[in-house]
């Protein structure tokens, strides 16, 4: 980790725990709370994604054009922790649907401004160590939060002992880790008065101004992502993505609901179910870096996509076939492979992407992923409720099944046709460079003999090699 750097990581973290603590919350409360079931459930989800699909759009066009990485952390902690308290006061299912949009909204700015603050200052060897570290660190605080929120739900205190009560409490604790990111993102900025300018020089409302922006919002939105801007294979690989990420989340989003009236697991239970997965996950993060230094990234994809169609359908034939004790049991292990996958799928294909966009382009290719991982969050969330309802979750965790098969035919078809660049290791460089000093230190006419190994050495790494 960079040391200049440690508290933003801790930033990332403690939001990581306040989302790992709401993110079940989110629909679980509409359920117990707000009256309400699978699909309304399904419907606060959506509307968290949709926050999060403008957020990211929003945060890729600012961060271009005003650098300001430091703000946007800061300001999506702080209003993210504000919005939490208001959302546990909730008592009506409609302002708490909006309350789930802007939550969304806030809490995608902080990613992408690490990541592409990251993408600017250091090169791709040290950029992909920190953009581990960075997931990790972030892993281990969603792992935490899901444990202290399953931790709270359970305990039986005299003044909460209604599941409402607990659950109203456990916004008021997300609001606190909100905080207190907040307050490790503060530690960066500017002293309040260089702020009061810069937001007095840059924010003053001139009306004519205004009005120029709002009108030409849709083609500021849609004209950063154009595909000149990005390589010629970016379009399908992002619709790849997409499909799998709506296949993703056609399982992800009504699983909750399914342990809850399926397995009949109560609330907390669901929340060490969660947090139990995020320990798997962060494990999996120690081994990332060592799995992409040996195999090629795409073919680490494919594998993991291939392990989570199994596990998909594995679980779509126990809500099924359904048997109390064994089925409780394989949903867990099903669940806890889910979330060992995770990072073998995640980092190599933020990699991937980063290489999609020449560096001034990469704010916007970061825009652009998380846009289309909301995208399918979004899309999935609207239809995956009602489904479930309606055909029941066998059908709803096939379809989510078939949609990663497809996604990833669409991602294999591209690694043969289109291979994305991939860069000489660092262990290839060092050899190659080495010989290279040799011959010209033996004998000046070998050059050439030299720089032409050199350049076939590259040549082979771009038609051999998947990813970056």
């Amino acid at each position: 980790m960079i040391k200049s750097l440690r508290k933003w990581y801790f930033s990332f973290g403690f939001q990581g725990a306040a989302y790992g603590m709401v993110s079940l919350v989110i629909s679980l409360f509409v359920v117990t709370a707000l009256g309400g079931n699978v699909a309304s459930a399904s419907v606060a989800m959506a509307l968290f994604s949709t926050g999060n699909l403008i957020g990211s759009i929003f945060t890729g066009l600012f961060l271009d054009k005003y650098p300001r990485f430091f703000v946007i952390v800061f300001v999506s902690a702080l209003m993210d922790s504000i919005i939490s308290i208001f959302m546990g006061q909730s008592h009506y299912i409609t302002p708490y649907y909006t309350l789930s949009l802007m939550m969304g909204f806030f809490l995608s700015m902080m990613s992408p401004a690490i990541i592409t603050y990251l993408n600017k200052k250091f090169d791709e060897d040290t950029r992909r160590k920190e953009i581990n570290i960075l997931n990790m660190f972030n892993s281990v605080g969603v792992t935490v939060g899901i444990f202290g929120g399953g931790g709270w739900l359970t305990l039986s205190l005299p003044f909460l002992i209604k599941d409402v009560d607990k659950m109203r409490w456990v916004f008021a604790l997300v609001a606190l880790l909100f905080g207190i990111s907040a307050a490790f993102a503060a530690v960066y900025l500017k002293r309040k008065a260089k702020i009061a300018r810069h937001i007095s020089r840059r924010f003053s409302i001139n009306m004519h101004s205004l009005a120029g922006n709002i009108m030409a919002l849709p083609h500021n939105v849609i004209s950063p992502f154009r595909a000149s801007n990005f390589k010629p294979e970016t379009k399908r690989y992002m619709i790849g993505l997409f499909t799998i990420f709506l296949g993703a989340n056609m399982f992800f989003t009504p699983f909750p609901i399914f342990l809850k009236d399926v397995l009949g697991i109560p609330s907390g239970l669901i929340f060490i179910v969660y947090g139990f997965n995020g320990i798997f996950t962060n494990i999996a993060y120690l081994f990332t870096n060592r799995t992409m230094s040996r195999f090629r990234d795409m073919s680490i994809m494919s594998v993991v996509i291939w392990i989570r169609i199994s596990m998909f359908l594995l679980i779509a034939f126990i809500g099924l076939f359904y048997h109390a004790l064994l089925g409780v049991w394989f949903t867990i292990a099903s669940f806890m492979i889910i979330g060992f996958t995770w990072p073998f799928f995640y980092i190599p294909a933020t990699i991937q992407v980063t290489n999609l966009a020449l560096p001034e382009n990469r704010g916007k290719i970061i825009g652009l992923f998380n846009m289309v991982i909301n995208l399918g969050a979004i899309s999935a969330s609207f239809v995956a409720g009602y489904v479930a309802l309606r055909f029941g979750y066998f059908v709803i965790f096939s379809i989510g099944a078939l949609l990663l098969f497809a996604g990833n035919r669409i991602l294999r078809k591209i690694a043969i046709t289109h291979p994305i660049r991939r860069d000489l290791s660092q262990r290839e460089k060092k050899r190659v460079l080495a010989n290279l000093h040799d011959i010209i230190m033996k004998n000046g006419k070998r050059l050439k003999w030299g720089i032409w190994k050199l350049s076939t050495l590259k040549q082979k790494s771009v038609t051999s090699h998947l990813g970056l």
